[in-house]
């Protein structure tokens, strides 16, 4: 008795399973193509990533090569240099990034090469103002990346916002820069243009979006740093030999987090 109860108890737990015979084929057929469709766009994504990856790589080189300017003379030979591996970007990583977005909506991938965007953003901004002495516009980084009506990358106003913030650490540092080379009036004048950047991003009125609020207190911080090397230059520039200029106006911060952000 008690094996027929429990053989009848095996029997009724047994799940039925059909054969994949009995599934429709329509069915079938869409989930398979759902599952193409998914796999091409993760791995078109993970391509976009790696170039975006590469491009900020590259860019963050031209910035170091661009804080290598000493004088008028050097800063001919550093910007056509600059210039060069820009292009060389231009020409490669931004050009097969523009390949994969064919046919897409950028929007679906705008976080993958953003990144980038932003890091070469600054970089283009940073060469600008050192040859140049003005800020690049949205419209002249969209023309460099732009190569025919169907073959572009998209820039967002709002990505060309986050570069230019971004440029105001690399001003900061130039200013630093340049007062230990004596250059008095490149502070005062580089101090202006932080001083109209930093308000003209204020001004957007945008602090809701987390990314830029955070940036711009960074800002601030830089403007503020800057603003102290120029007094410390106008106040103290009489009494300190310059080589030690740009050491007095770091130390002048009240900030304890100058120092390691300056290195």
């Amino acid at each position: 008795m008690e094996t027929a109860s429990s053989t009848s108890q095996h029997s009724v737990a047994t799940p039925i399973v059909e054969p994949e015979e009995s599934f429709d084929p329509e069915i079938q057929s869409f989930f398979y193509d759902c599952s193409k469709k998914l796999d091409t766009h993760h791995d078109r994504y993970e391509r976009v990533v790696k170039l975006s990856r590469d491009i900020t790589i590259d860019s963050k080189r031209v910035i170091f090569l661009l804080h290598r300017v000493q004088d008028e003379s050097s800063k001919m030979k550093v910007c056509t240099e600059a210039e060069g591996k820009l292009q060389v970007v231009i020409n490669s990583s931004w050009n097969r990034l523009a390949k994969e977005l064919v046919g897409q909506d950028h929007h679906h991938y705008l976080r993958a090469y953003s990144p980038g965007l932003q890091e070469f953003i600054e970089a283009m901004s940073f060469l600008q103002f050192i040859r140049d002495g003005n800020l690049i516009t949205l419209e002249e980084v969209q023309k460099k990346l732009t190569y025919s009506e169907e073959l572009n990358v998209p820039v967002p106003v709002y990505e060309y916002l986050l570069g230019i913030a971004d440029l105001t650490g690399e001003l900061m540092r130039l200013c630093i820069n340049a007062v230990g080379r004596g250059e008095t009036q490149l502070v005062f004048n580089t101090c202006m243009s932080l001083r109209k950047i930093h308000e003209a991003l204020s001004s957007l009125n945008l602090g809701f979006q987390r990314e830029l609020k955070r940036k711009l207190q960074v800002s601030r911080q830089s403007l503020q740093k800057v603003e102290t090397a120029c007094y410390t230059v106008q106040v103290r520039g009489s009494e300190i030999p310059k080589e030690l200029l740009a050491a007095k106006a770091v130390l002048s911060d009240d900030n304890p987090t100058w120092n390691e952000e300056y290195d």
